[in-house]
C-alpha cells in the first residue's frame, strides 16, 4: 500500500496507480479530456495538470501519467496549476472554437473566448490520441494513426484511405471526447451505421407522408360521395384506428363497438415500439412537421403537462355521458378543417349553374376554426399542438411509457454536443438531463440519430419503466383535471345555457338515439360524406354540449331517399348503419306546410317519396292545398322543403317530432268528384 497525500488529506491506496485514478477514486476532479480508464495514458491535453511535492522536489506533471509513490503530496488547485490548466485549454479552444466539449471544460476553467485565431473554426479534432488508443488496445485492428506534425497532424489511416473493418468495428467511436472520430477524411468511421439511421428516417418520412396521401384520398371518396359516387373504401379508417374516439365512445355509449376494433393494433403497435402514430402514421403531426422552429423555444417546459388535464377531463366526461370536449380530439380537427374548404368547392364544381351555388354560413365556416389555430401555433414551436395540447397524444404517450422499444442514449459515449436537442420536432430531448427523453414525448421519428457524432443514440429494446421524468402528470393536474371536469359536468347537470331544450331544439341525422352525445365523436365525416347537404354543423345550435355535432337543416338540403352514407361512415355508430329500409323508417322531424306562404304548386306532393301528402281546403283561404297527413310515412326527409318555391319565408318546414306546432287552421279533406 502507499501513503500520499492529495489537498491536504491523506490516502493509503493499492500500488501501480496513477494520481488522477486515485482522484477519480476519491470524487477529486481533475479536468481531462485524453483520458479513459479502459486506456493506457497518453497526457495529450495537458489539462490534467497537478503539483507534486515529493523528496523536496515540487513540479507540475500531467496526473494522467505519474504513478503514486510514498510519501507524494499533490495539490490539484494551486495558482501555478490553474493558471497552466487556464493556458491549455486556451490552445485547444482555439483549435476547435465551436466544440461544445472543448467550450465546456474551457468554461470551467475561466476561459471563455480564445485567444488565437483558428485556421479552421470547424475543426473538431483535439488530436487526444484516444481513438488511436482504442484501435490498438480495444480493437487490435491496428488501422488509425497520427500523420505529420505540429498544424498538419491529424489523425487518419494508412494512406487516408478507408478500410474495410471500419465498417463493422466502431470501437474508437465511444472513446472520442468531442465526436470527430466520425468526420475524419477518408476513414469513414461510422458510415454504416449512421446510413442505417438515414434509412430508418426515409422509411418514417416515407410512411408518415404515405399516410398524410392516404387520410387525403380517403378524405377525397369521402367527399366524393356527395356528388354521387358513394362510400368506396374504408374512409373512417383513422378514427378506426384511434385508441381515443374508440375508448371515448365506448365509455360514453356504455356499450362495446366492434367497429374500432383496428384501435387495438395501434394500441400493440404502441406497446411495442412506443409514441410512433405522431411521427409515422397521424396526418395532422404530418402537416406540422412540415413547418415550424424545432427544439424548445417556450420557457414554461411545464406546460406539456396540459394535454393529460385535457385527456382526463375527456374520458371523465364521457363516464358522465358526454363528449363535449372531443373538439380537442387531431383526427376531428383534421378532417373538419379540410371539410371546411373543400366541401363548398367540390359542390360549386359540380353545380351547373354557377349562379344558384350559395357559400356556406357563419356557422360552417367556425368548423375549420381549430385546424386554423393548430397551424397557427405551430409557428410559435413545431408540433405545439402534439407537444402540449393533444389527449390523443397524451394518451399514446402514456402507453409509451412501458413500451419495448424505446429512445436509448450511451452516457459513456454521448459528448453533449447539443445536435440531437437541435434537431427534435417535439423539443422532447432534455439537455438538464444527460440528453435523454421522456417515452412519452419522444416520437420515435429518428430524426436526432443521423447528426449524432458518436452514434450515442440507439433506438432498441430495454427496461419496461418510463417514468420519473420531467413531464409526467403528477397531483397539480389530477387536482386541475377533476376541477375543469367538475365545472363542465355541473354546468350541464344545472342546464346553464339551457342545454336541454337546445338539444331537443334540433334534428338528428337518421337513426341517432338519445345516446347520440355520448357517442358522436365531433368527426363530422356524415357531414363529408352527405350528398344532399342536408347535415351541417352544430355551433349556434343545439347548446354547447353539442358545439361541432351533426344536426339535420332542412333549409339547407335534403335527405337522399337513395342514401344512407351517414350511417355506414359514422365510426362511433353514433349514427347506426341503417340498411335502406331501415333508414326509410327512421324519424327524423315531422314536416308541416305554412298556408300563408304556401302557391299549391304542388311540388312537394308530387316528389315526396313516401306519399305522406293529401289535399285540403283551408277556412279562410281559397282553393285546394297539400297537407303532410297525421299518422304518416313522413320521416322529415325535407324533400319537399328542396322542391318548395325559393321565396323569403318557404311555405313547407320539417320540426323535430315532438316539436310540430299545433294547426290553428280548420282543415276540410278535399274530395275530387
Amino acid at each position: 500500500m502507499v501513503n500520499l497525500t492529495i489537498n491536504g488529506k491523506n490516502y493509503e491506496v493499492a500500488e501501480g496507480k496513477t494520481v488522477l485514478d486515485v482522484a477519480r477514486e476519491n470524487d477529486i476532479y481533475i479536468p481531462t479530456l485524453c483520458n479513459h480508464e479502459d486506456l493506457s495514458p497518453y497526457g495529450a491535453c495537458r489539462l490534467c495538470l497537478v503539483e507534486s511535492k515529493n523528496n523536496g522536489r515540487s513540479a507540475i506533471v500531467t496526473s494522467c501519467n505519474t504513478q503514486i509513490s510514498e510519501g507524494m503530496v499533490i495539490e490539484t488547485e494551486t495558482p501555478d496549476v490553474t493558471q497552466t490548466r487556464k493556458v491549455m485549454a486556451d490552445f485547444i479552444l482555439s483549435r476547435c472554437p465551436e466544440v461544445p466539449a472543448v467550450q465546456r471544460i474551457a468554461a470551467y476553467l475561466g476561459v471563455e473566448k480564445p485567444s488565437f485565431a483558428s485556421v479552421d473554426p470547424k475543426q473538431d479534432c483535439i488530436l487526444c490520441g484516444l481513438c488511436v488508443r482504442a484501435c490498438d488496445e480495444i480493437a487490435e485492428n491496428h488501422v488509425l494513426g497520427f500523420k505529420g506534425r505540429a498544424p498538419d497532424r491529424v489523425v487518419t489511416t494508412a494512406f487516408n484511405t478507408h478500410e474495410a473493418i471500419c465498417d463493422t468495428c466502431n470501437k474508437c467511436v465511444t472513446y472520442c471526447p468531442t465526436g470527430a472520430i466520425t468526420h475524419l477524411g477518408g476513414t469513414e468511421i461510422g458510415k454504416t451505421v449512421k446510413a442505417k439511421d438515414r434509412v430508418w428516417k426515409r422509411v418514417r418520412i416515407v410512411a408518415q407522408y404515405a399516410a398524410l396521401v392516404l387520410f387525403l384520398i380517403f378524405m377525397y371518396l369521402t367527399l366524393a360521395s356527395g356528388i354521387g359516387s358513394g362510400p368506396g373504401a374504408p374512409i373512417n379508417l383513422f378514427s378506426r384506428l384511434n385508441p381515443l374516439q374508440a375508448l371515448t365512445a365506448m365509455i360514453g355509449g356504455r356499450e362495446f363497438i366492434g367497429n374500432y376494433w383496428p384501435a387495438l393494433i395501434t394500441v400493440a403497435v404502441t406497446l411495442a415500439f412506443g409514441r410512433v402514430w405522431c411521427a409515422w402514421f397521424c396526418p395532422l403531426g404530418a402537416v406540422l412537421e412540415l413547418f415550424g422552429f424545432k427544439g424548445r423555444r417556450i420557457a414554461l417546459q411545464e406546460l406539456r403537462k396540459l394535454k393529460y388535464v385535457i385527456l382526463f377531463s375527456i374520458l371523465i366526461m364521457a363516464a358522465f355521458g358526454s363528449l363535449a370536449f372531443m373538439f380537442f380530439e387531431p383526427i376531428t380537427i383534421i378532417i373538419r378543417g379540410i371539410t371546411t374548404g373543400a366541401k363548398p368547392i367540390l359542390d360549386y364544381a359540380q353545380i351547373a349553374d354557377k349562379k344558384d351555388f350559395i357559400w356556406p354560413g357563419f356557422d360552417w365556416w367556425m368548423i375549420g376554426v381549430p385546424f386554423v389555430l393548430v397551424l397557427l401555433l405551430n409557428i410559435v414551436e413545431k408540433r405545439f399542438w402534439c407537444r402540449y395540447l393533444c389527449p390523443l397524444g397524451a394518451l399514446i404517450g402514456l402507453g409509451s411509457k412501458i413500451s419495448w422499444v424505446k429512445r436509448r442514449v450511451n452516457q459513456q459515449s454521448c459528448v453533449k454536443c447539443g445536435d440531437c436537442a437541435a434537431i427534435c420536432p417535439m423539443g422532447a430531448i432534455s439537455p438538464d438531463n444527460d440528453f435523454k427523453s421522456d417515452p412519452a414525448e419522444c416520437i420515435m421519428c429518428m430524426d436526432c440519430a443521423v447528426p449524432c457524432p458518436k452514434l450515442a443514440i440507439t433506438f432498441e429494446k430495454g427496461k419496461l419503466g418510463g417514468w420519473n421524468y420531467e413531464f409526467d402528470p403528477g397531483r397539480r393536474e389530477a387536482i386541475a383535471t377533476v376541477a375543469t371536469s367538475a365545472i363542465a359536468i355541473g354546468l350541464l347537470a344545472t342546464d346553464v345555457g339551457k342545454v336541454k331544450a337546445a338539444k331537443a331544439s334540433v334534428m338528428r341525422p337518421p337513426g341517432a338515439g338519445d345516446d347520440f352525445l355520448a357517442k358522436c365523436i365531433r368527426c363530422d365525416q356524415c357531414i363529408e360524406a352527405c350528398p344532399g347537404n342536408i347535415i351541417q354543423p352544430a355551433i349556434t345550435k343545439g347548446g354547447w354540449e353539442s358545439l361541432f355535432t351533426p344536426i339535420m337543416d332542412p333549409f339547407a338540403g335534403r335527405c337522399e331517399f337513395d342514401c344512407n352514407y351517414c350511417g355506414q361512415i359514422c365510426p362511433s355508430h353514433a349514427i347506426p348503419p341503417l340498411t335502406l329500409e331501415e333508414k326509410h323508417k327512421a324519424v327524423i322531424g315531422i314536416a308541416k306546410v305554412n298556408y300563408d306562404t304556401c302557391v299549391r304548386c304542388m311540388n312537394c306532393k308530387d316528389d315526396c317519396p313516401f306519399d305522406c301528402f293529401d289535399l285540403v281546403e283551408v277556412e279562410g283561404l281559397q282553393g285546394v292545398y297539400p297537407r303532410v297527413m297525421e299518422n304518416s310515412n313522413c320521416i322529415g326527409c325535407a324533400i319537399c322543403v328542396d322542391v318548395c318555391p325559393k321565396k323569403d319565408d318557404l311555405a313547407i318546414d320539417v320540426y323535430p317530432k315532438d316539436l310540430v306546432p299545433v294547426e290553428k287552421r280548420v282543415l276540410t279533406v278535399y274530395i275530387e268528384d
